[in-house]
């Protein structure tokens, strides 16, 4: 890359070849978690791809979509279908609902495929941001900034999860850290206090719903 740029070779030449060096750098960030350098360089592959090329957006976006996931950009059922990429409904409408369970079974189904092209570790991390929207549900049920652990619980068990208090304030705490949620932990009310003032940011992580 180092050659290339220094050298402003990226800058010019056939359109094709412009298409193609981003998109090999845009995966090259992404597996280095260079997030926003990989979303820009596989979104300038996938707008000036030659709008034909369908197999070639379709490349595109088995990439782009696992980032976008990740800052909560939810691509459209109309888009999965057009470009065949059924692996990643399951996992669109998981983060879309804060349904684990759902998110998960479709992860599993599709392992191998998202091992073989290396993303399987990024979609992983997108857990956080359905854990993040499962709290938000929770939230916007209870209508309120304090909500007793025992809530969040019986959220999981009934998505099937058994998880116990101290994993509830674990995952918490890491979201909390990362400000996927504004708030703090009583730890001995055994309750989340949310920031009356946007307790779920969409600017801070994710942009997500």
């Amino acid at each position: 890359v180092r050659p290339v740029e220094s050298r402003n070779l990226h800058t010019s030449g056939k359109m094709g070849e412009m298409v193609t060096y981003r998109y090999f750098v845009g995966r090259l960030n992404m597996f280095e978690d260079q997030y926003d350098e990989a979303e820009k360089n596989l979104d300038y592959a996938l707008q000036h791809c030659h709008k034909d090329a369908i197999k070639n957006k379709r490349l595109v976006l088995t990439y782009l979509v696992p980032v976008k996931l990740l800052r909560g950009r939810l691509p459209t059922t109309h888009l999965l279908q057009k470009y065949s990429l059924h692996e990643f409904v399951p996992l669109v409408e998981g983060i879309r609902t804060g349904d684990l369970r759902t998110f998960n079974d479709g992860l599993l189904r599709y392992q191998n495929l998202f091992i073989t092209r290396g993303t399987y570790l990024l979609l992983e991390k997108c857990k956080t941001v359905c854990y993040r929207n499962l709290f938000k549900r929770v939230h916007l049920i209870l209508g309120k900034t304090q909500i007793r652990l025992d809530s969040v619980s019986k959220a999981f068990k009934w998505l099937g999860m058994a998880i116990d208090h101290d994993e509830v304030e674990c995952i918490l705490a890491n979201l909390i850290f990362k400000g996927y949620i504004r708030g703090y932990i009583s730890h001995g009310m055994k309750t989340l206090v949310l920031s009356k003032r946007d307790p779920f940011p969409k600017t801070a992580v994710i942009a997500g719903r």
